[in-house]
């Protein structure tokens, strides 16, 4: 169900309030006899009554879109213009159920601007959709037109206003089965320059079919300027105003203990926008950007821990913590201790205490390392919010700030070297919330460059000063001595702009104070907005996020860690191949790799690379689950680290291979009769093999093979390709064969009915 039956500034009518009975129960048998609760507050009653479009009219509009035969108008609303959609709409839904189960079948919602009659939001959601056959599924380019053809049909007068954008979002890579959606951004055009801000969002499913649709527009006032500076000025003031540095990242995906190693690269330095008319750097509130000062250290030098020796018992942390934060009218209720904690690998005493005589409200909460005396965490006494009796006070943020450098040096010592003040542009030019309390944040620097975890945070009372709570965390990752020799930052940056492009925008200017404090009180408020142009730079487009490797200076993932090609090259002994298409999926999908710049479709495929591809199909595109180095390897020659690593344990896991082997040989050509049995475990039909005699089959050199069944079954679903005749169980596969294979794989699993009945046939 859409968003807009629940939005406050709304009120629904129930089907029968829409139309008569009798005209209700024509349209379909099964009408809803849901009666929705009506709330309709004044300025609802007001924006109705002013609205252009009579609920009736809106509905015949809607008709027009929703083929409603069979179909039960379930609900309509009436949302006034607000901040958030500053136009007033009439939504409709429909439904088509199962006659003998009441099961939602199929369902519509429809949004009609109010005044203008104009196609505003639309979905389809069909619960059969995903019984489409893999080979009838459409590419992203069919997808593309089909949502044009959408757009210009139900909304011609946006569309034209509007261009399709694709600049932020990679072509998505071929599908490896029908359940896809394809998502497009068609942006409004000003006079040639974008306004992100505005325009329409659709997403189309592998059959062709529209199932979301959504316009967002603004009445907005552009303005002008004559002396915008030109694309070239704008990427020459882009270069000279990034501050590129590089930074310690780690990437999200690799598994724990391999995730200890960070890497040294550079982020994106160009995401400020530009002033055209002036040529200044502004930040994405479109406030002047402001160069960061140099990182502040809570202490210049290394300090000496608080204790050394023998780790603290129970007894000797709970006095050790009462000292140190003067606990005197605390008692101890619960204690708890982790010899390798997630801060550092420490040993970490948990301890919770009780306010004496106050068994209910006063408590506090402190983590202490049982060797070298640091307090990691504090909460005390952190009650609910009193009742304001005035105006909250702003707080003095140098004051706190220093107060909590003291307390890190004091409670922290080992770490305060390593935790460094500084500042966040985009949050110091954000207005200070009225609020009983204030947050201060420190961040960890390794040899002057910022570490990839690590962090401390403080929350102070902002009337009294009082520390409230308190949170620090190194994060237990190794960094090398020195900061390892890697690329100057102006390399980097020219680096960068070779995947970025300057582009002009119109951007939304911000709301004034006023405006927005009156738009939070009065959600019926649409205030006037205006927008300016400005320069942003657009990165090059791919599947997931990468950064600059300060050190090899090549493309990396961020969340792999490994090297990318942002351009892959296409292979230059392909054009014109009979299984061109099916060997470039494989290519699309790393499971072959080039060799001096040809994909040798004749070469034979190995183990490894079969496996591979055949798990990238069962995982939806990528290797799951990921394994760490606890995970004993299955066989002696593919250990972690392995390339196949991944998909060879995830291979066992499902059955697809034999764990009661030693060796698998992953970079060893793999036979017909191999692959054959590879695809049968694939498709779950593996046990059926137990049964050889059940099979008849006209191939007349496969009587010994002990992988008799698995032919059988792969041959007569016709993945595996042969004459009829003979399968030559011992021949090798050429890649092209492979390749022809797996998309047959893809296409036949998804059969409805199954092997088993087309084996009968």
């Amino acid at each position: 169900m859409k968003p807009w039956i629940m939005r406050s500034s709304s009120f629904v009518l129930s089907a029968s309030l829409l139309l008569p009975v009798a005209q209700a129960h024509a349209q379909s048998p099964h009408v809803s006899t849901n009666k929705m609760a009506t709330t309709v507050s004044q300025s609802d009653s007001v924006a109705q009554a002013k609205a252009k479009l009579s609920k009736e009219a809106a509905l015949a509009l809607a008709t027009k879109i929703v083929p409603t035969a069979g179909m039960t108008v379930q609900n309509v609303s009436f949302r006034s213009a607000d901040s958030w959609r500053p136009f007033p709409e009439w939504s409709f839904s429909w439904v088509k159920k199962d006659p003998e189960n009441g099961k939602t079948l199929l369902s519509y919602s429809v949004s009609i601007h109010a005044n203008t009659g104009e196609l505003t939001s639309y979905s389809r959601h069909d619960q059969e959709s995903s019984s489409l056959p893999y080979a009838k599924r459409i590419s992203y380019i069919e997808a593309q037109e089909q949502a044009k053809r959408f757009f210009e049909k139900n909304n011609a007068g946006k569309a034209a206003e509007t261009r399709l954008y694709t600049r932020d979002m990679p072509e998505p890579k071929t599908p490896l089965n029908s359940e896809v959606f394809y998502n497009f951004r068609f942006v409004r055009d000003v006079d040639g320059i974008l306004f992100p801000d505005n325009g329409a969002d659709i997403t189309v499913d592998a059959s062709g079919t529209v199932t979301n649709y959504s316009l967002s527009w603004n009445d907005v006032t552009f303005e002008d300027t004559d002396t915008k500076i030109s694309e070239e000025e704008a990427e020459k003031l882009f270069k000279e105003q990034a501050n590129p540095k590089p930074v310690y990242l780690l990437p999200w995906d690799r598994v724990e203990t391999q995730n200890n190693k960070p890497s040294l690269g550079y982020m994106n330095p160009f995401t400020f926008y530009m002033d055209a008319e002036t040529g200044k750097a502004l930040t994405q509130s479109l406030t002047p950007y402001q160069p960061t000062k140099d990182p502040e250290p809570v202490s210049s030098k290394v300090l000496p821990a608080r204790r050394s020796g023998q780790p603290l018992s129970q007894e000797e942390a709970v006095q050790w913590a009462s000292k140190a934060l003067n606990l005197s009218n605390y008692e101890l209720r619960s204690a708890n201790y982790n010899e390798r904690d997630y801060r550092g690998n420490r040993p970490v005493w948990d301890l919770e205490f009780g306010e004496k005589g106050n068994s209910e409200d006063g408590f506090a909460y402190v983590s202490v390392d049982a060797v070298t005396g640091d307090i990691y965490r504090l909460n005390k006494e952190f009650r609910s919010h009193k009742e304001k009796t005035s105006a909250a006070k702003k707080p003095n943020m140098e004051k706190l700030k220093a107060k909590a450098m003291e307390t890190i040096r004091d409670l922290a010592p080992t770490m305060a070297h390593q935790l460094y003040w500084t500042e966040r542009v985009e949050e110091e030019n954000q207005p200070v919330v009225d609020s009983e309390r204030t947050q201060i944040r420190f961040e960890r620097f390794i040899n002057g460059i910022a570490a990839a975890s690590g962090s401390a945070y403080f929350t102070f009372d902002t009337e009294t000063g009082d520390l409230l709570s308190y949170s620090a965390d190194l994060g237990s990752e190794t960094y090398p001595t020195q900061v390892p020799k890697h690329l100057p930052a102006a390399e980097a940056s020219e680096k960068w702009w070779t995947e970025t492009k300057a582009e002009a925008v119109y951007a939304l200017v911000p709301l004034t104070p006023e405006d927005a404090k009156r738009a939070k009180e009065q959600p019926s408020y649409t205030p006037k907005r205006t927008a300016k142009i400005v320069y942003r730079a657009t990165m090059t487009p791919f599947e997931q996020p990468y950064y600059l490797d300060a050190v090899t200076g090549e493309w990396s993932s961020t969340s792999t860690g490994k090297t990318i090609a942002l351009h892959r090259p296409a292979p230059a002994d392909l054009k014109g191949h009979p299984a061109e298409k099916e060997l470039l999926l494989m290519y699309e999908y790393d499971a072959l790799t080039l060799e001096n710049g040809n994909i040798m479709p004749q070469k034979p495929i190995t183990r490894g690379e079969m496996i591979e591809m055949l798990m990238i199909s069962l995982n939806q595109g990528r290797h799951y689950p990921e394994y760490s180095l606890e995970r004993k390897a299955t066989y002696s020659d593919v250990a972690n680290g392995s390339r196949f690593f991944s998909a060879v344990e995830g291979a066992v896991d499902r059955g697809l291979l034999d764990k009661n082997a030693s060796k698998l040989n992953p970079n060893e050509t793999i036979t017909r009769e191999e692959l054959a049995d590879m695809i049968v475990r694939a498709l779950g039909y593996k046990k059926l093999t137990d049964f050889p005699g059940m099979f008849q089959s006209q191939l007349s050199d496969i009587a010994n093979s002990k992988y008799r069944g698995s032919i059988i079954i792969a041959t007569t679903l016709g993945i595996v390709p042969t004459d009829k005749q003979k399968f030559q169980p011992q021949s090798l596969v050429p890649r092209a064969d492979a390749a022809i294979t797996f998309t047959r794989f893809l296409e036949k699993r998804d059969t409805p009915d199954g092997p088993v009945t087309l084996l009968r046939k």
